[in-house]
């Protein structure tokens, strides 16, 4: 018999996995949260950024632990997730920690900073 979950309840679970997670994987987790629920225009470049590292590779292909495989579904489940959806994920996240709250604002806020530069050249202070 398979189980149908709605996407509320895959939030949920993803909170509750968030809130049982170490430190160390809480750290891990933040770029991929930011790969898939940050903002749109960012993302894309993230993605191709992130793929070039090899980052990934390492991370899939490493013996299957509890964090690897509920990271994994995190994924599937946040790809057909509404952009109303990642947020109150990211609000939820972020509730229930503020240290990772200011680690993920800081990363995005220089992934910005970094496409701007790109964009625009290094500005002159």
């Amino acid at each position: 018999m398979t189980t149908i979950l709605t996407n509320e309840a895959k939030l949920r679970y993803v909170i509750e996995w968030f809130q049982e997670w170490s430190e160390m994987q809480r750290n891990d987790f933040l770029d991929i949260l930011i790969e898939e629920c940050g903002p749109v225009g960012l993302v894309h470049r993230l993605i191709s950024k992130m793929e070039n590292l090899g980052n990934d590779e390492d991370f899939e292909y490493d013996r299957p632990t509890l964090f690897r495989c509920r990271v994994k579904l995190f994924r599937e489940w946040s790809y057909n997730w509404s952009r109303q959806e990642k947020d109150f994920l990211l609000l939820s996240i972020k509730s229930a920690d503020a240290a990772f709250a200011q680690k993920y604002d800081e990363k995005l806020l220089t992934l910005i900073h970094d496409e701007h530069e790109k964009e625009y050249g290094r500005m002159e202070t």
